[in-house]
């Protein structure tokens, strides 16, 4: 009984193989993960979409929109969660155009030169004394 049952179990597990095997034949490689985010106040509205990698991300798409006549320029960039409690910052993309406008990039990339586990979204306002910043939530990279 104790082979019958041993091997009727290897018959199982080796059919389960091949047919995973024929569907990933079929439907080919899985496709990249996506990450998106937006960050908002009164005065700015910035958005970003990107396919992560294992240290960053790439095809990255970002827009910056100045939603105040205050004069003031905008911009946009990412937080990026480097461990060990290190954030690291993207290079800043203005918008300086005035109110109503919005300033977009695409095909960006970022590599944090390691295990990058999260990034975030700021958007903020270029106005007297600090910065007024805006966060998304932390996107979780499912590549690392």
């Amino acid at each position: 009984m104790k082979r019958f049952l041993s091997r009727n179990l290897r018959r199982v597990a080796t059919a389960a193989v091949v047919a995973s095997a024929a569907t990933l034949a079929f439907t080919g490689t899985a496709s990249a993960a996506t990450g998106a985010a937006t960050g908002s106040g009164n005065e700015v509205y910035g958005s970003a979409n990107w396919t992560w990698t294992l240290s960053g991300m790439k095809s990255i798409n970002m827009a910056v929109r100045d939603t105040k006549c205050d004069g003031n320029p905008v911009y946009v960039h990412f937080e990026a969660d480097l461990g060990m409690g290190t954030i690291g910052q993207t290079p800043y993309r203005w918008n300086q155009s005035g109110c109503g406008t919005t300033t977009t990039w695409s095909n960006l990339w970022y590599s944090s030169g390691t295990k990058l586990s999260r990034v975030r979204v700021v958007v903020c306002v270029d106005d007297a004394g600090w910065d007024t910043c805006y966060r998304s939530g932390w996107q979780y990279n499912p590549e690392a």
